[in-house]
């Protein structure tokens, strides 16, 4: 029984990884997690909806996730091909060792913290000072990353400020009640509650703001696996994604539409416009330039106890990021 289990692993690794199944029309079929309530996926359903992936052989195949953790679970394990989400949410993750790697960067700027006028909140960060601001999840993207901005612009997120944790969907409920005088999250949310708010929200920070102009926020992720598999397939769906994502930079009520007909939030098309304008969608790093984010927020997330103090990030970054514009399979 040894011998003939010890035979069968090695003709398996002899025949290689089994191919991606196919379409009858001989597309190769790819799994696609996104958060599909995010309008700033929207490039990435656009290239589905005109047929980008099917320019380059592929058809893909959409799934929501609920939470990072499964997620994460979900593309290490190769129940699905690749997952969008926010690279903050990735950093610790990665950091304990899921089998996975970031293959591109999509865009920047889709998280904001907001204030009350009411309460005293102003766009100038210092006015936060002695505030509580809620927030989704005590070790989530929004605290990593406006922890770490509130630092950059002089406010000391352990000690000026409190922090509390809401469900999402009550932060502006916690804000109408007094409980919090500003609050973070991610966009169609922040965007919304703004225009319902009659002026009284204020936008305070972004995660475009100084001195983060420039950086992405947004990333996909790639399973080993599919990296073993089909590499070409993986570069094929980044050259689609990067393709839609400059025609939303350029025409974003033309993607508006298109995440619309999608049925994933219930907006009018102008809105969904209107937040796309706000994010760079022109920003999408790959291989060298995708590893420098990442080294960047590693080293940030070490100033604030996130990631461990002896983490080298770089070398953090070239291990999760794989260059999949390069045609040998580095990094597998």
């Amino acid at each position: 029984m040894a011998t003939l289990a010890g035979g069968t692993v090695l003709a398996a690794r002899r025949s290689g990884p089994r191919p991606l199944p196919r379409t009858a029309d001989g597309l190769r079929i790819v799994k696609l997690s996104l958060p599909v309530n995010a309008p700033c996926v929207a490039p990435l359903i656009l290239a589905e909806q005109i047929g980008l992936y099917r320019d380059r052989g592929l058809k893909v195949e959409f799934t929501n996730w609920s939470d990072t953790p499964t997620l994460l679970e979900a593309v290490a394990t190769g129940k699905v091909d690749l997952g969008a989400g926010m690279i903050m949410q990735f950093m610790r993750p990665l950091e304990q060792g899921f089998d996975l790697k970031l293959v591109a960067g999509t865009h920047g700027g889709c998280m904001r913290m907001v204030g009350s006028r009411r309460a005293g909140v102003s766009d100038d960060v210092a006015s936060l000072r002695g505030r509580t601001i809620g927030i989704a999840d005590a070790t989530g993207f929004a605290y990593n990353t406006f922890a770490l901005l509130l630092k950059e612009n002089g406010v000391d997120p352990l000690r000026d400020v409190a922090w509390r944790v809401y469900p999402a969907p009550l932060l502006e409920a916690a804000l109408m009640k007094g409980e919090i005088q500003a609050y973070a999250d991610s966009d169609p949310l922040m965007y919304l509650a703004q225009m319902r708010s009659g002026g009284d929200l204020v936008e305070i920070l972004s995660n475009l703001s100084a001195p983060w102009q420039g950086r992405v926020c947004c990333v996909v992720a790639a399973s080993n696996t599919l990296l073993r598999r089909d590499r070409p397939a993986v570069l094929a769906l980044v050259d689609a994604m990067v393709q839609a994502a400059e025609i939303c930079a350029a025409d974003p009520m033309r993607v508006a539409r298109a995440f619309a007909r999608y049925g994933a939030v219930k907006a009018p098309v102008g809105e969904i416009a209107a937040v796309l304008r706000m994010q760079t969608h022109h920003m999408h790093p790959l291989g060298h330039d995708l590893a420098a984010e990442v080294a960047f927020y590693a080293a940030q997330l070490k100033t604030i106890g996130v990631m461990s103090r002896d983490l080298d990030p770089r070398a953090f970054a070239r291990d999760i990021v794989d260059d999949v514009t390069r045609r040998e399979a580095a990094h597998v």
